[in-house]
């Protein structure tokens, strides 16, 4: 009983590995996929259109899990995750700068109504 569990050890560790890095994947599709959809308006069409493309390519890789190793789903989710801040980032300035930009529009529109 003691080798059987020694000598599936290895496989129940990278089986517990693959499902993490699944879970974790899905998990960054769903928040990438959400966050396009309420800052569609702050992000250029070509950068969601290439967010949209990685998004497949990771779905692609999950769907055909029992072909992919662990460390390409991890490379394709980093990947996936990388981006995605980086555009989410320039999505939060432009709106803290129109947020500035009309605030400052309504000041000086109430100066001069004074």
């Amino acid at each position: 009983m003691v080798r059987n569990a020694e000598q599936y050890a290895e496989a129940d560790k990278q089986r517990r590995e693959l499902v993490e890095v699944i879970n974790q994947a899905e998990g960054i599709v769903h928040d990438t996929e959400s966050k396009i959809a309420e800052y569609k308006d702050q992000l250029p069409a070509d950068e969601r259109e290439s967010l949209g493309k990685q998004i497949e390519e990771l779905r692609a890789k999950l769907n055909n899990k029992e072909n992919e190793t662990v460390e390409s789903i991890r490379t394709a989710t980093n990947n996936l995750q990388q981006a995605s801040l980086k555009l989410f980032e320039l999505a939060y300035k432009k709106m803290a700068s129109d947020q500035s930009s009309s605030t400052k529009s309504d000041q000086s529109s109430e100066k001069q109504q004074t």
